[in-house]
């Protein structure tokens, strides 16, 4: 890993200033309906490789299910997941645990449900979750249809074959009152799912610090290369550790049906990323020397205990200054320790036809630009508020 050498949960403490998990409470209130949901069952969970999948397999397979069917599209990532798995003994010996390389936007994954299938529980956390994928139409259209469609067929084909079966699927905080393409995609994703299937349950995700792609990943990635250490200005995100959202997944799949499972208020703080950062730095006795202008940071010899911090203008497409878990119209109750769920509507006919149109457009049958992109977005959304720029983050170190 490019980020081994450092004590992430150590260093997740820190970021979120709490040295115990905020949700250990609502798992142990949970324990009797999770040894009855998971215990003995079959499982299918797809993106399993991910950092988040991985974190919450290692929380469900404590309940020992009969058989887990873990499926992504990174084949370096799912050899290592087994590997770290089994290394942690987390596998019982009485699971059959399988791995599938295959794609959730195609057939494949209807072949992967007849073959493996069928399943008690689906949980689906395939996703492009990068703001920075809407710098073109393909990726951007791309992005859209893993998380509308990937999600959508994955829940189709697991009822098809178990009307029964239970469904859980990963949303995020940037759904609740989306600026970005990713946002909102994952906001028609709730809307398709759940308006279509309403005994789904999901959870919008704070951040997860340090997992795989994320900003603070980076940081370290850095760190261990020398490189200067990037940070967007007056910028606050909600942060969970590793630990913390393997648990939140797993409480908020035995959430009651349609729930929006979300950190209650004052369980999770809002953060400042500069101050985030500084604080990772003075954890390793290390001192950032700030700067504004890349040329003058890549051009300065840092000392021993100094490391380059530069700090860059947050006006990038679809980024804003702090997240929300409430969007307009939708309602918060509470529901167990350090969790609450989320109220809202979900109009499926109008994210069922974007849907139905990005099908199309990945088999080039149209072909969309961006404006055409965000357009549709605003037709299946309305209160789709997209900050839109020409600046990008690939533009930047």
């Amino acid at each position: 890993m490019l980020t081994s050498g450092f004590d992430v949960d150590a260093l997740s403490c820190v970021v979120t200033a709490r040295t115990g998990s905020a949700f250990i409470g609502a798992l142990e209130e949970l324990d009797l309906p999770l040894r009855s949901r998971y215990e003995g069952a079959a499982i299918l969970v797809t993106g399993g490789a991910g950092f988040i999948a991985g974190q919450t397999l290692r929380t469900l397979l404590r309940y020992k299910p009969a058989r887990v069917v873990v499926v992504d599209t990174n084949e370096n990532a799912l050899a290592e997941l087994v590997r770290d798995l089994r290394s942690e003994g987390a596998i019982p010996a009485s699971c059959r645990f399988e791995l599938r390389l295959a794609d959730v936007t195609r057939p494949m994954l209807s072949r992967i449900v007849r073959e493996d299938g069928p399943f008690d529980s689906v949980l689906a956390f395939a996703a492009a979750k990068h703001v920075r994928s809407e710098r073109d139409a393909v990726s951007a259209l791309h992005m859209l249809n893993v998380n509308i469609n990937g999600t959508l067929r994955t829940v189709e084909y697991a009822l098809q074959a178990n009307p029964d079966c239970d469904v859980f699927i990963v949303s995020t905080d940037k759904a609740a009152s989306p600026a970005s393409m990713m946002g909102a995609s994952k906001r028609v994703m709730e809307q398709a799912v759940i308006g279509s299937f309403p005994n789904t349950t999901t959870t919008r995700f704070a951040n997860v610090a340090f997992s795989s792609g994320s900003l603070l990943e980076s940081w370290l990635i850095r760190l261990g290369r020398g490189q200067v250490l990037p940070v967007p200005a007056e910028t606050e995100r909600f942060f969970v550790s590793p630990i913390e959202a393997g648990q939140l997944c797993t409480s908020a799949s035995v959430a009651p049906p349609g729930s929006i499972v979300v950190p209650a208020s004052g369980a999770v703080e809002s953060i400042d990323l500069q101050q985030a950062l500084s604080d990772v730095l003075e954890s390793m006795s290390l001192q950032p020397v700030i700067f504004h202008d890349e040329a003058a940071a890549l051009g300065y010899t840092a000392g021993p205990s100094e490391r380059r911090v530069l700090v860059t203008p947050r006006d990038t497409a679809g980024e804003k200054p702090a997240e929300v878990f409430l969007g307009a119209g939708e309602s918060q109750s509470a529901w167990q320790p350090n969790m609450d769920v989320v109220t809202s509507d979900f109009p499926a006919e109008p994210a069922l036809e974007l849907a139905a149109y990005l099908a199309k457009a990945v088999d080039d049958h149209v072909e969309p630009n961006l404006e055409d992109v965000g357009s549709l977005l605003r037709q299946a959304l309305a209160n789709f508020d997209h900050v839109s720029s020409s600046s990008r983050l690939d533009d930047r170190i």
